[in-house]
């Protein structure tokens, strides 16, 4: 007695780009990826960025680098990377 499939090929199979048939999804399904993304954020203990857009991320950001500078855990008017030395200070040469 053989199995009967009730289901199309697509519903068993999965759609090619977004479902999980044959391995894993050409691209994630960006919703689920933002609401999984949420929910992590959450269980971790991490403010939700839910409805903010980049520029309100990056003014968040920035302000907590500034507040970090004033308190002396981050330097101020350090040199560009690219005129800084490419190694930290040795003492090897001493």
């Amino acid at each position: 007695m053989g199995h009967h499939h009730h289901k199309s090929n697509k519903a068993v199979e999965g759609d090619p780009d977004d479902g999980h048939g044959r391995g894993m999804p050409r691209r994630p399904d960006q919703r689920q990826a933002e609401r999984r993304t949420e929910e992590d954020r959450r269980e971790a203990g991490l403010p939700d960025d839910a409805g903010k857009d980049d520029a309100t991320r990056y003014a968040e950001e920035r302000a907590e680098v500034e507040r970090e500078a004033d308190r002396g855990d981050l330097p101020r008017n350090a040199a560009s990377r690219k005129n800084r030395t490419p190694f930290p200070p040795s003492d090897y040469e001493e």
